[in-house]
């Protein structure tokens, strides 16, 4: 365990953690620096402090070393407030680095006007007025569905450590899908976890177009490269975290039924039999909804906006499902949707061989969008296989 005022050695050196952990023989003890150094000596010895703190100590040991860090330096009042905020709000990186310079890492410039944002940030979030909530008598027993909520947040604060496992090592080591079937999630609690992802990717959206400077400074460390696949990452585990949903509803095993016929259930899918225009020279003819139910690649027109729909089914449910007017299944990071400047001559192109028409379509200079799977009166559907 942290202990709460740590005690400097008699060479300055705050005295070293030691972690009741059988694996200290393989990592050694936590890293100290008496000497200064530079370049790429210094990054390895930081990797291999990252390293060791991360094997070893967690979000509530971060909060504390951070707080330690304040106390040290006689920042009291600061260190206080900090040991307020909830334990998810730490960096883990920032909190390592600010435990090595008590243990003789002298910080560059850079480093410190990040920890001082971050440390800054912080404190705004336990200075905000907390809201007056009514207390309600709660019973000692908890009930199932509080159980499964339960089972929600562990899951949550797993794949917390996952990506600061992204984030110190730029590689994880499990599944977001097997993470959370692990723990046999229900679907309608997903949204928990859902929640608190897109509350990172709109914080990291806003780092990469610039729009906080504080956000900025204190992300400054990962660079251009590695911001831009962290982004992509939150969007997987966004995108994993949906397919769970559609894999869990198709798994539970629903009462024994009559089979339902396919035509009965893309009868409600609204789509555009037949499509002709003289300036375009289009002349297009629709395939059949049922093609689409159970394809697993869907190419559709929307003749009103000039908009080429390409579906790519997810890699859990291998093939789209159709529900009323929409379709389901399909992967949001890899689908897309563009607006067509020549729907004449492209549409030709992408109605050939299956890799000519995805990279054609790929080629294509058009803003791309992720399109929702709704259908209307004005869409055709190209191919469907």
């Amino acid at each position: 365990m942290v202990t709460r005022k740590p005690k400097q050695t008699a060479d300055h050196f705050i005295k070293a953690l030691n972690p009741k952990d059988a694996d200290t023989k393989y990592f050694g003890e936590e890293p100290y620096f008496p000497v200064q150094l530079e370049g790429s000596d210094r990054k390895v010895a930081l990797v291999r402090g990252f390293t060791w703190y991360n094997r070893f100590y967690g979000k509530k040991d971060a909060r504390e070393l951070l707080a330690q860090y304040l106390d040290h330096n006689a920042r009291t009042t600061e260190a206080k407030l900090l040991r307020k905020v909830e334990e998810k709000e730490f960096s883990l990186t920032l909190a390592w680095l600010s435990r090595m310079t008590l243990r003789g890492l002298e910080l560059t410039e850079h480093e410190e006007t990040t920890l001082e944002n971050e440390i800054a940030r912080l404190n705004k979030i336990i200075q905000k007025p907390e809201i007056v909530k009514v207390e309600v008598k709660e019973s000692n027993r908890p009930n199932v569905q509080e159980i499964l909520r339960e089972k929600a947040k562990d899951v949550a604060g797993e794949l917390e450590g996952v990506f600061d496992e992204w984030i110190t090592q730029g590689k994880v080591s499990t599944k977001t899908v097997d993470l959370v079937s692990k723990y046999n999630v229900m679907p309608q609690h997903i949204p928990l976890i859902v929640d608190a992802w897109k509350k990172k990717q709109t914080e990291f959206d806003s780092v990469a177009e610039g729009d906080d400077k504080e956000l900025s400074e204190a992300y400054a460390h990962l660079g251009k490269i590695k911001l831009r696949n962290t982004v992509k990452f939150i969007e997987q585990v966004l995108s994993d975290l949906n397919s769970y949903i559609s894999i869990k509803k198709a798994s539970k095993a629903p009462r024994k039924r009559k089979a339902v016929p396919i035509e009965k259930i893309v009868a409600k899918l609204k789509y555009l039999k037949q499509f002709k225009d003289a300036t375009t020279k289009l002349d297009l003819i629709s395939v059949h909804p049922t093609k689409v139910h159970g394809a697993s690649e869907a190419w559709v027109y929307d003749t009103a906006k000039r908009k080429l729909h390409h579906y790519i089914a997810d890699e859990y449910s291998k093939a789209f499902t159709v529900k009323g007017n929409t379709l389901l299944g399909f992967d949001t990071t890899k689908s897309e949707v563009k607006t067509l400047r020549k729907p004449g001559e492209q549409i030709k192109e992408v109605m050939g061989s299956k890799p000519a028409a995805r990279k054609y379509f790929s080629d294509i200079k058009a803003v791309s969008t992720t399109p929702n799977g709704r259908f209307n009166e004005s869409m055709i559907i190209l191919k469907a296989f």
